[in-house]
């Protein structure tokens, strides 16, 4: 803490540590829904359960579509919110997509890695 540059640097990452109760803020709510203490523990664990499963979804799932860092807005804007089409054909289910989503979101990866469950090592 002596040196000009150990100064700035720890000025400047001073914000770091909120980041990921940003992101949990981006993916849910700040304010809990109800006056009790027990049923908006509920809701705020199912809450942490969820985020969870968002962010391994982006890291396997999204990943090189989208950087990993991005909140959970951006991820609904880009990779959630467009316009599909299912067609139901014989015993066959279609979702039709514009070519502009297939070429951005490399859909057609997506939708393979959708498929494939990453297997759990333990």
């Amino acid at each position: 803490m002596l040196h000009t540059e150990t100064i700035i640097e720890s000025h400047h990452m001073r914000g770091a540590d909120e980041l990921p109760h940003r992101g949990l803020k981006d993916f849910g709510f700040e304010e809990l829904p109800f006056k009790r203490f027990v049923p908006n523990s509920v809701v705020y664990y199912c809450m942490l359960i969820s985020y969870f499963l968002f962010e391994t979804y982006k890291e396997d799932v999204l990943d090189g579509v989208m950087p990993i860092g991005s909140y959970a807005t951006t991820v609904r804007r880009k990779a959630l919110d467009f316009a599909a089409k299912i067609i139901g054909t014989g015993r066959q289910l279609i979702l039709k997509v514009t070519q502009a989503v297939m070429d951005n979101l490399h859909f057609d990866i997506l939708w393979q890695r959708s498929q494939k469950p990453i297997p759990i090592i333990i």
